[in-house]
């Protein structure tokens, strides 16, 4: 089968999603390739209902609503906060992964279930993809590459992948609970944090390391720091850590994970990856693709170099993560990190109060 399109969006996540929505509304021609649509990324799924509001995303796709979220330091030093300018809402990924696709293919998109084999360069881009037993060609004159961490299109061009923290996610079911919790320390969460959300009919569990190997022995670590005996099935997985050097190579464009647009010290990626959707939509739509670059410095580039620098500084051990901690029993670090979080407008003056805030300690 042979396929013409201008836009071809390689990935059906939230990032090749959005793209593929922002494109279709602007009238542009756009084809979204996904390889597996009833597939289901390990995820937490806390998203900020702020984002749901920007992106007129329909809060029934919520499971469920946080109003407070709970933050465990490495000695077992407990702070329940209080969620007062927005909420934190769980999502199932693949319901809520496929409502995203549906609302692009609503706006006019095509999407199309096969796996991105190749890409050849030239004054069109020629993709080749694998649907069943069926070989489609697609020619198109832009490609948004937004197949993820492990992504065939950044490595079919020769780009090396990033780096990566490694996580394990576990679904227990008979466990309750009404918050999400953080948990901070070195011998369950080198340089990261372990976390509890709740899910259907259970928890979901899970934590993370920068030594793969050694993943699984951390999860149950942290069960029993946290008391849970119950087992659930198990899924590790990569979340890339941002670089801030890959958007484009000339009409090819990376969004999400497979430009490494995750927030440093929380590792959000959910919202990140709809604007970065969106943001190279808006830059070819343009007719600039370079336009994508400087959309997302302008937006987003303080944010993640001040979070690098926040993550290197407290997660590099339990001392400093115990100082976090200690911090936020401030009311005003408290305030300013949740809005922060849950407030994802462009407005600067949350960011300088953070600056404001922390930026004796980093200096």
């Amino acid at each position: 089968m042979k396929l013409k399109t201008k836009v071809l969006v390689i990935g059906g996540g939230p990032a090749g999603s959005s793209a593929a929505r922002f494109l279709a509304e602007g009238s542009s021609d756009v084809i979204l390739l996904e390889k597996n649509l009833n597939f289901i990324k390990p995820c937490g799924g806390g998203i900020p209902s702020s984002a749901f509001e920007e992106f007129d995303i329909p809060f029934s796709l919520a499971r469920k609503e946080i109003s407070e979220i709970r933050v465990v330091s490495p000695s077992g030093e407990r702070l329940d906060i209080e969620l007062e300018d927005g909420k934190l809402l769980l999502v199932e990924r693949g319901f809520f992964d496929q409502a995203l696709r549906n609302t692009a293919k609503q706006k006019g998109a095509r999407v199309i279930e096969g796996e991105f084999v190749g890409l050849a360069e030239g004054s069109t881009y020629m993709t080749e993809a694998r649907s069943g037993d069926e070989t489609i060609s697609i020619s198109s004159e832009y490609v948004v590459a937004a197949d993820g961490v492990n992504s065939k299109v950044r490595t079919s061009l020769g780009i090396k992948p990033s780096g990566a923290l490694f996580t394990v996610l576990e679904s227990i079911k008979g466990v309750k609970t009404d918050t999400c919790e953080f948990w901070f320390g070195s011998s369950h969460a080198p340089r990261s944090y372990s976390w509890i959300f709740p899910a259907q009919d259970g928890i979901s569990a899970g934590t993370g390391t920068f030594e793969q190997g050694t993943i699984r022995t951390m999860l149950e670590r942290f069960k029993a720091k946290r008391g849970i005996q119950s087992e659930g099935k198990k899924r590790v997985y990569r979340i890339p850590l941002w670089e801030g050097s890959l958007y484009a190579k000339d009409r090819i464009l990376f969004a999400g994970d497979s430009a490494g647009q995750v927030m440093p010290l929380s590792y959000e990626g959910i919202y990140y990856a709809m604007k970065s959707g969106e943001f190279a939509a808006r830059a070819i739509l343009e007719g600039k693709p370079e336009n994508y670059r400087k959309m997302w410095k302008e937006r987003f580039q303080r944010r993640f170099v001040l979070m690098e620098k926040l993550r290197d500084y407290f997660l590099r051990d339990d001392a400093s993560a115990e100082k976090l901690i200690a911090l936020h029993r401030k009311p005003e670090i408290r305030q300013a990190s949740m809005k922060l979080w849950l407030k994802k407008t462009r407005s600067s003056i949350n960011l300088r109060d953070y600056i404001r805030l922390f930026g004796k300690i980093l200096n």
